[in-house]
């Protein structure tokens, strides 16, 4: 327990730091979290299934989308990235002596590439945001970064960030303490029910403090059950990767993050609600970025 607790200490602040001093740095870290997250996508499908893959066909489409995104957030020129990011790895692969082992390891390199760098890039986007918003103390933490335009960005990112790690801490807590009932057994046999729920309480919770904390355009109600519908895509987004580690065989992706697992075991959440806050946070008009 204490393992983990001060590798999440150490997570928070190499996260938190990175999105609060602007998009070049957050680049940076995205990038690295890229290729890490790719080395362990591709080590975990190679070492399950008969393909051999290169993490390089992986981080080169995702980090394109990263790099993409960071120079512009138009929906066309990203739709034009996302094709390619699609179809590069068929090129990369389609010099394979055996073209079905090839096709197998293209569309696998696809999927994987995709599943890190949409979401990923989506990231760069949400922090990108400006706009008007209330909070004085994230205004000064955008002002400080040299950027104040973005503080509505900022705000988006640390809400939606807030709420994805508060749930899955409180369901840990909560189903190690009091949980009964099983989730998921197959899946994930550590979650239980009680702990879901406690999670999805928790989203609704950090999420009505949106207006109030976060200086957010929209009513706290509205906060809440937008906090709840993050919260249990957190859990899904957590589920989706437990599903992937068991189709696998694998226990976690990794090891580089000690009482967590690998990089993709701790952003497995993240990969679906930051999407979904920028998704939510353009259906309000939150930005022009």
């Amino acid at each position: 327990m204490r393992q983990r607790t001060l590798s999440a200490v150490f997570v928070v602040l190499i996260t938190v730091v990175p999105i609060v001093l602007g998009t070049a740095i957050l680049l940076a870290l995205l990038l690295g979290v890229t290729i890490q997250a790719a080395r362990e996508l591709t080590r975990g499908f190679s070492r399950s299934l008969p393909l051999s893959l290169s993490s390089a066909s992986v981080t080169i489409p995702a980090a394109i989308l990263l790099i993409v995104t960071f120079f512009t957030t138009s929906g066309t020129i990203l739709l034009a990235a996302s094709v390619a990011a699609l179809f590069f790895p068929l090129a990369w692969y389609a010099h394979s002596d055996d073209l079905q082992q090839g096709l197998r390891a293209a569309l696998t390199t696809s999927f994987a590439a995709l599943y890190l760098g949409l979401p990923l890039s989506s990231a760069l986007a949400l922090r990108s945001l400006e706009g008007e918003m209330t909070s004085e103390w994230i205004r000064a933490l955008a002002r400080a970064s040299g950027n104040e335009q973005t503080a509505l960005g900022l705000a988006w990112i640390g809400w939606a960030i807030a709420i994805t790690w508060l749930t899955d801490t409180s369901a840990y807590l909560v189903g190690a303490r009091w949980g009964r009932h099983k989730l998921t057994p197959r899946l994930s046999p550590g979650k239980t029910r009680e702990g879901a729920l406690a999670g999805l309480l928790t989203g609704a919770v950090v999420g009505a403090l949106g207006p109030s904390v976060f200086g957010l355009p929209f009513a706290a109600w509205f906060g809440a059950l937008a906090g709840t519908a993050l919260a249990g895509l957190a859990e899904l987004g957590d589920l989706a990767e437990s599903f992937l580690k068991r189709g696998l065989g694998l226990k976690d992706f990794g090891t580089s993050i000690p009482g967590h697992g690998g990089v993709l075991d701790r952003i497995d959440a993240l990969l679906v609600t930051i999407p979904a806050s920028l998704l939510l946070a353009t259906l309000l008009g939150g930005g022009n970025g």
